[in-house]
């Protein structure tokens, strides 16, 4: 690949056939980023560092108290690739920054080498995009997909946050762990976007590391946005030792958003498809416990595949801690979940009744009187005075720190770098798959959020993340029948899993309920979701085992009409249902109308949606239209607790639901349809 450089006494220079980029020869930050045919997106602020490494504590930042040093840089290129490295002095490291530019991507990773005469505890990383904007300020616009952020928020917006603040709701609707952003790539893409409406530019970065995750943030300033990932990295780093970290991604490309995604999927390739059976499936989750062991949900068996259902998830049923996913004894079924043969007569009328039969397993850790810590205590993880780490540990990087991995107070994490541990999970959990005939499992939370400083070797005390999802698909891998589902929504957990309950859209949804977002929002907010993964991974759902810790409210609104439309909102907007246990008393009035519609329907599973296909659509009332072939069918939901109305210009035909009342007329070259307050509506198109 062909290049020229130049220096001067402030920046370097870089042109290749594609890109001009810029480093500061002071910090050694990238501060330039163009297409030659369009305007430069980064620098647009005061000089900052590119790099940043928390040592001896995790808020023990080193640019906080010194500045990083641009020291030289090097160049290396062959007929494919270029590859720019510019080396940065950080306190007692040495950074070696690298940048491989191709046609349209730039990829980066750093090296970090210890160059003092000590050993040092590092506790995360950051890598940062300085001060970026895209064209003027009013209108570029901020998108971070599949997180907490409210799409198409304005630059001016964005450029008021603060890493150590927590953002407002003009930003971030509501928060998950105190946070807008999913971890990356465990729980979410990572991807943060900046776009201008009137120019076809959008710049892109996510973070894609193998080993441990990021937590993405944003930085603000006066009339622009850094773009950040904190790394999840704990390690021991002795003299003269490095270690690698990344890689991100950067990309400016001359297309609109969200069409610029396509980038992102293409570089993202999911290891595995989604499970050919969950576009049309109906879920159940249940915890024997809550009815009287395994005969209690047999006996409601009947009624659950009148409603639809073809597939019971089970919660663990060996003895657990207070919480369900913390294992007591794996070997031992709770007394309160029944007897070995009662299990199997409930997973054998399951099959009759044609349903699949997932379990739930627990990975992260056990309750405080689990035999394996008297037993086996070389099988967790411990702090550097060698203390069982317990709960979320004080030293736990932001992206342990996250509720999607983190483990209940009181939970003692086990080791996944311990072979004979894993091994004897693994055994266990094909023990169980083969002598109940499990049609597949449910991972919860397969990623560890406890650093374990004792162990030396190895000196990395984040190591065994990528273990967790290893020893999951190669259980996988030893009965191709399964299917795996996952907790975390990430393009990692498609290692292991092909369908995952999406939390993320579970909180958008009850942002809705609350009108934190309007209709239109979280129309937006699912199309940009799709442009990242495909739909048919993705679970909806609006109570689960956890629904109680991470979103109480979700609870709160069982039975509500409330509820009700946000299960219609739910099934329009194609997400796979899956009903906690006794939602379907609660919703018994209309769920089943509902559920039927969506097994009856495969426009509503399969079809293309339109979203808000009304020209004027009132701020509560969300429409979806579905096509499949020549089947037309428009969702209209109310979320409003007052009547509502809007004009069709469309030719609308019949509610085919009929559950709520509605008035119709000619309104000169449209018809004006009169909503009732939380009226939900099935139109034939």
């Amino acid at each position: 690949m062909s290049y020229e450089l130049s220096e001067q006494s402030d920046h370097i220079i870089l042109r290749t056939n594609d890109y001009t980029l810029g480093w500061s020869t002071d910090s050694g930050a990238l501060i330039h980023l163009q297409r030659h045919d369009s305007l430069n997106v980064l620098g647009h602020g005061p000089a900052i560092a590119g790099v940043d490494v928390a040592l001896g504590g995790p808020a023990s930042w080193i640019t906080s108290r010194t500045f990083a040093r641009y020291l030289w840089h090097r160049v290396s290129a062959n007929d494919d690739q270029l590859v720019m490295t510019i080396i940065v002095g950080l306190g007692p490291l040495k950074i070696f920054d690298h940048y491989q530019i191709g046609c349209d991507t730039i990829k980066r990773w750093i090296e970090i080498e210890n160059v003092s005469g000590d050993d040092l505890r590092l506790y995360g990383v950051r890598l940062v995009v300085p001060h970026a904007r895209v064209g003027e300020s009013n209108h570029c616009l901020f998108e971070a997909p599949g997180n907490s952020v409210r799409p198409r928020a304005p630059l001016a917006i964005a450029a008021t946050q603060d890493r150590t603040i927590l953002p407002r709701r003009f930003f971030a609707p509501g928060l998950r762990g105190g946070s807008a952003f999913e971890p990356a790539p465990t729980q979410g893409a990572g991807v943060m976007a900046l776009w201008n409406d009137e120019l076809s530019l959008t710049l892109l970065c996510w973070y894609a590391g193998d080993d441990e995750a990021a937590l993405p943030y944003v930085q603000g300033g006066h009339e622009a946005v850094s773009l950040a990932y904190e790394v999840a990295v704990a390690s021991w780093l002795r003299s003269d030792q490095r270690l690698t970290v990344g890689p991100q991604h950067i990309v400016l490309v001359a297309q609109p958003w969200p069409e610029a995604l396509a980038v992102y999927r293409a570089l993202t390739p999911l290891p595995q498809p989604p499970a050919a059976w969950l576009r049309d499936a109906v879920l159940y989750v249940a915890d024997l416990r809550q009815y009287g062991g395994a005969d209690g949900l047999c006996a409601h068996l009947p009624e659950l595949v009148a409603l639809g259902v073809d597939t019971l998830g089970l919660l663990p049923w060996h003895t657990v801690g207070e919480r369900p996913h913390l294992i007591s004894d794996l070997e031992r079924i709770d007394p309160a979940c029944g007897d070995e043969p009662a299990i199997r007569r409930l997973i054998e009328t399951a099959h009759q009744h044609g349903m699949r039969v997932l379990l739930d397993v627990a990975m992260q850790g056990c309750a405080p009187d689990s035999r394996y810590l008297n037993e086996h205590p070389e099988w967790f993880v411990r702090d550097d005075a060698g203390a069982f780490a317990i709960g979320i540990p004080s030293d736990a990087p932001a992206a342990a720190r996250h509720p999607g991995v983190a483990l209940l107070a009181g939970g003692y994490h086990f080791d996944w770098t311990r072979n004979d541990w894993r091994l004897y999970w693994q055994q266990w959990v094909i023990a169980q798959v083969d002598h109940f005939a499990l049609d597949g499992l449910r991972v919860v939370a397969p990623y560890p959020a406890a650093p374990a400083w004792i162990r030396r070797p190895p000196l990395q005390a984040s190591a065994g993340a990528a273990l967790m999802a290893q020893a999951v698909s190669e259980i996988a891998a030893a009965r191709p029948h399964l299917t795996v589902l996952c907790t975390l929504s990430g393009p990692r957990s498609a290692q292991c899993a092909s369908g995952w309950f999406d939390y993320p859209s579970h909180h958008m949804l009850i942002h809705l309920a609350m009108r934190r977002i309007t209709p239109a929002e979280w129309c937006a907010y699912q199309a940009d979701y799709a442009e990242l993964y495909p739909p048919a991974y993705r679970i909806g759902f609006l109570e689960m085992h956890d629904t109680a810790d991470c979103n109480p409210l979700a609870d709160g609104l069982r039975g509500s009409r409330l509820a009700q439309a946000l299960w219609a909102v739910m099934l329009f907007s194609g997400l796979t249902p899956a009903l906690w246990n006794g939602q379907e008393i609660a919703d018994h009035h209309l769920l089943p109308r509902l559920l039927n519609l969506w097994r009856r329907e495969p426009a509503l599973r399969h079809g293309v949606i339109d979203w808000q296909p009304f020209s004027a659509t009132p701020n509560d009332v969300l429409a979806i239209r579905r096509t499949l072939g020549e089947r037309s069918l428009i969702g209209v939901v109310n979320l409003g607790a007052l009547p509502s109305r809007f004009i069709a210009t469309q030719r609308l035909g019949g509610d085919i639901l009929g559950l709520f009342p509605l008035i119709r007329e000619r309104r000169g070259l449209g018809e004006e349809v009169r909503l009732a307050p939380f009226g939900i509506y099935c139109f034939e198109g």
